[in-house]
């Protein structure tokens, strides 16, 4: 009887889990509730759809936390707030000390939602007249920023982040789940951390940018910066007309490719995906490949570098010369190539 009741209560958990999973699943789907079951009331409800747009006080600051909705911040002659929610999830919006605070909470916690699938979005909306620092906290929907100058920490756990026209100091990104765009702008620092979805930045200047990927891969475009740190676990790094004094590039899982850059000063390693560089100026590398080969295809002279080349497994060719396993040429110039594979061949030609 008890082994009976055991296999009864596991059968329920797992339904009850099962259920969860897919009623995530449907959300990140775009699936909507359409009714619920609230445990407290013990009724069956559709859910009541509230719409408001008010005027806001000044100010230069918001601190933001959203449960479910999209999160739109975008810039406007005065200062006010829209928004299009269920009624549980109405945020309390405040103007305290030159700083917005909008608080979304569930006020309704204990419910089970059922869905459906429709087009129809829960949305806050954040217009504003001046430069903003921002501390945001999105948990489901996702985050647009267009034509704001905004700075500070931004945090979205499950929906993408696309920043567009936007100078500040330094900003702190974080997006657990979800394609992350930022498109024409300038910052001193910026800083990412991406765990599942491409990474995307294009049309920048920076002092740095240091940007990790768990899973997704990172893709510059028309960047200029002082430093550049990537490290990507699975996804490939994809750098095009990118000019930096310095750069360090490393993927675990998935190949490293630059094309049209100008880089003073090159450090990489690829585990596994292979190195290649394209019509790119260096005027030092250090690359390290696991498997995969190493390729650099450079504009310069190849009388003005000196060369540290070895590889375990492959050859090695220099301007379509093939060199020893070991090549090694050191005469005290300025600018040096070295590189290292286990797994593939090394291929440098410098036109």
């Amino acid at each position: 009887m008890k082994k009976f009741i055991l296999v009864i209560v596991i059968i329920n958990v797992s339904l009850l889990l099962l259920g969860g999973a897919l009623f995530g699943l449907g959300l990140c789907f775009g699936g909507k509730p359409v009714f619920s079951f609230n445990f407290s009331d013990k009724k069956l409800t559709e859910p009541v759809y509230v719409d408001d747009d008010f005027p806001l006080e000044d100010f230069s600051s918001m601190k933001i936390d959203v449960q479910m909705a999209k999160l739109y911040i975008e810039k406007a002659d005065e200062n006010r707030v829209e928004y299009h929610v269920m009624e549980e999830l109405v945020p309390d919006v405040k103007v305290e000390d030159n700083t917005l605070y909008l608080i979304q909470e569930n006020k309704k916690p204990l419910q089970i939602n059922f869905i459906s699938f429709n087009t129809e979005e829960q949305y806050i909306k954040i217009y504003v007249t001046e430069d903003q620092y921002a501390d945001i906290q999105s948990s489901s929907g996702g985050i647009e920023i267009d034509d704001v100058n905004i700075g500070g920490i931004i945090d979205s756990n499950s929906g993408g982040l696309s920043i567009n026209r936007s100078e500040a100091d330094s900003i702190d990104i974080k997006v657990s789940s979800g394609r992350t765009i930022l498109e024409n702008i300038k910052y001193n620092s910026i800083k990412t951390d991406q765990d599942s979805g491409k990474f995307v930045i294009s049309n920048c200047e920076a002092g740095t940018i240091n940007s990790k990927s768990t899973s997704g891969g990172v893709e510059f475009e028309n960047v200029t910066a002082d430093s550049i740190d990537v490290n990507v676990t699975s996804g490939g790094i994809d750098l095009t007309n990118v000019d930096a004094k310095s750069a360090n590039l490393e993927s675990t899982s998935g190949s490293v490719n630059l094309e049209g850059c100008e880089i003073t000063d090159l450090t990489g390693d690829s585990n596994s995906g292979g190195f290649k560089a394209q019509e790119t100026k260096i005027d030092a590398a250090n690359v390290k490949v696991t498997s995969g080969g190493l390729r650099l295809d450079l504009i310069g002279d190849v009388n003005d570098y000196d060369f540290d080349l070895n590889v375990s497994s492959g050859s090695v060719n220099v301007n379509d010369e093939k060199k020893s396993s070991g090549y090694l040429v050191d005469t005290g110039k300025d600018k040096k190539i070295t590189a290292k594979t286990n797994s593939g061949s090394i291929n440098i030609n410098i036109h």
